[in-house]
């Protein structure tokens, strides 16, 4: 349960701005407004925030560092989204953002509601693993949607629950690991983002715990009655060096700060840029259907055209991965039968497999031999 709710004056957020684009450089107190009693009070208020603001009696203000802890006021500013982002709930402590956003999916009225904490004391990753990060060090942030029921279908309840969310948010976050710190960022199946093989971001879609609804359709092949909510969980290390990962996390995990070279980040304009390509993206599927996902997922992803192992309920798979698609499935080319052993030396064969049937996918080898008789 959430300890406390980070409540804010309305913070001039305009101000603000005016000193971040002076670059460092002092702005006269007059031009930041004509009221100097209350310009000073206003840069009173966001130095009380945390912002690093330095005043000098004749030059007046000037930038110096972004709060350490996130600012609501400053996410909301000049958000202009158009489904997620609409209420902006920041908690200094909670067991789990995906947790009370579950909760607030009671109600249809938090469609594209943003929880981001600070701390969690119990979060999760897929298969029930642990996500922990210092506080005030990441973006732990969980989206409540009530996606249309003509994206339903695309929701089967299996191994990967919402696929088409769990893709949606994988590819916004690796846009966004991109756009900050100029390094490729990639999508590990089924929803880790990584840099050179090190995570950075991990997504956990899950459904909200609103109740039935009786009457409503439920679509064939979805568990998801039609009005159903959903959750976007993202966890992505931003201010964190290699210090401050567990030691056997070290080699294997990174962050923002890292990656772009040891300067600290301002999260709050990190976490708004993130809610605008997850809004993006989200309405260009409302609208275009979830398949405007597939190309920039195959674009990141780290597995297509390599051999992988699949598993699915009832087989065991090996071959070369061609193509994702979110409607479609998985595409392996396989060479004979299953595995590899038996494959050698025979003409591939396509074989498509729905996401909702895949309970794991890894990499296989990729040593030429085999790479020859997959199929290039």
């Amino acid at each position: 349960m959430p300890r406390s709710m980070l409540a804010t004056s309305s913070l001039n957020i305009e101000l603000l701005d005016r000193l971040r684009t002076a670059g460092g450089d002092y702005v006269p107190l007059g031009e930041l407004g004509p009221d100097l009693a209350q310009v000073r009070r206003q840069l009173a208020e966001l130095v009380c925030f945390g912002f690093g603001i330095e005043q000098h009696p004749y030059r007046g203000a000037a930038y110096v560092a972004p709060a350490e802890r996130l600012c609501p006021d400053q996410i909301e500013h000049g958000l202009a989204t158009r489904y997620i982002g609409r209420r902006i709930a920041v908690w200094n402590r909670v067991s789990s953002t995906n947790d009370l956003a579950a909760r607030a999916g009671a109600s249809s009225s938090n469609d594209g509601l943003v929880v981001l904490a600070e701390e969690q004391t119990a979060g999760r990753g897929r298969r029930g693993r642990s996500w922990t990060a210092p506080p005030c060090s990441s973006i732990l942030m969980s989206v409540v949607l009530f996606p249309p029921p003509h994206l339903a279908p695309a929701l089967p309840e299996n191994a990967m629950p919402c696929a088409w969310l769990t893709v949606l948010g994988a590819v916004a976050t690796a846009e966004v690991v991109t756009a900050w710190t100029g390094r490729d960022a990639t999508i590990k199946w089924p929803n880790d983002v990584r840099i050179d093989g090190r995570k950075i971001a991990g997504i956990l879609v899950e459904r909200a715990l609103a109740p039935p609804r009786p009457g409503l359709p439920r679509p064939a092949g979805s568990p998801f009655e039609v009005g159903w909510g959903a959750v976007i969980g993202i966890g992505l290390n931003i201010n964190l060096n290699r210090d401050a990962f567990p030691p056997e996390l070290t080699a294997g995990a990174t962050s923002l700060q890292i990656e772009a070279g040891g300067a600290p980040f301002d999260r709050s304009e990190v976490a708004r840029a993130l809610i605008r390509r997850l809004d993006h993206w989200y309405d260009a599927s409302c609208c275009r259907g979830c398949e405007i996902l597939n190309v920039p997922w195959q674009a990141r992803s780290e597995h297509l055209g390599r051999i992988v192992r699949v598993t699915t309920a009832s087989d065991r798979l090996s071959g070369r991965l061609v193509a994702l698609d979110l409607r479609h499935g998985l595409t392996l080319a396989v060479a004979g039968e299953a595995t590899r052993e038996s494959c050698k030396g025979a003409a591939p064969s396509l074989t498509r497999l729905p996401i909702g049937d895949i309970l794991s996918l890894e990499e296989g080898s990729n040593d030429a031999a085999y790479l020859d008789d997959a199929g290039n």
